[in-house]
C-alpha cells in the first residue's frame, strides 16, 4: 500500500487519477487480478476509492499464479491465509485454527 499515488504524471493522466474524488492523495494498492477475468493482467494499481468488496454471489474460486507464493491456502470461511512475510509486513497476527466451535466444553 502506498499512502499516495506513486506513479508518474503520465501514468496518472492515462489512468484519470485527477478525476477521482480524492485524486492522487489517497492510498493506492497493488492488487492481484483474477486471471479468469483478464489472463493478460496479473497486478493492478488501484486507488482506495475504487476498491470494492466482492458481492456474496461473486465469491468463489480466484485464480492467480502468485497465490501459492503469497498464501498458505484458505481457511474454512474461504479467506486466504497469508505467508509469514505478509503478516509481518502488515503487522497481522499469526493465523490460528480455533478448532471445532460446536464442541461442547463441559465435562459431562
Amino acid at each position: 500500500m502506498d499512502p499516495v499515488c506513486c506513479e508518474s504524471k503520465s501514468w496518472m493522466e492515462t489512468a484519470n487519477v485527477e478525476k477521482l474524488s480524492k485524486g492522487p492523495n489517497q492510498p493506492f494498492y497493488q492488487v492481484l487480478v483474477d486471471v479468469y477475468v483478464d489472463p493478460e493482467l496479473l497486478v493492478a494499481y488501484v486507488a482506495e476509492e475504487n476498491l470494492l468488496a466482492a458481492e456474496e454471489s461473486e465469491k468463489g474460486r480466484f485464480d492467480h499464479p502468485y497465490i501459492e507464493f503469497l498464501f498458505y491456502g484458505e481457511d474454512t470461511a474461504g479467506d486466504f491465509i497469508p505467508i509469514k512475510q505478509l503478516r509481518e509486513k502488515y503487522d497481522q497476527p499469526r493465523y490460528e485454527a480455533t478448532g471445532d466451535e460446536n464442541e461442547d466444553d463441559s465435562n459431562s
